[in-house]
């Protein structure tokens, strides 16, 4: 009976997302390995791997922006209300 010792996943993610680059739109292609993931535009040789913990980082400093910008949109979205209730009155 064999045993797998190490686990070898690899999976490949075609994005619907797209990038322009050389003047083409390219998908984004993002392959998974266990310890990184790798970037690449669809049909391209350029490959930029990832460690996940990186990736993670970015998530959420992107998610703490977001919320940021969330705040501010909601608290100018009351001042112009107050604005507006005040000038009817």
């Amino acid at each position: 009976m064999a045993y797998l010792l190490e686990r070898r996943t690899r999976i490949i993610f075609v994005t619907a997302s797209s990038v322009n680059a050389n003047g083409k739109s390219r998908e984004i292609v993002i392959e998974t390995r266990p310890e990184f993931a790798i970037v690449q535009l669809n049909g391209t040789k350029e490959q930029y791997p990832l460690p996940w913990e990186k990736i993670y980082e970015v998530a959420l400093e992107h998610h703490e922006k977001n919320l940021r910008l969330e705040a501010q949109a909601a608290n100018a979205t009351q001042r112009d209300r107050r604005r507006r209730s005040k000038k009817a009155s």
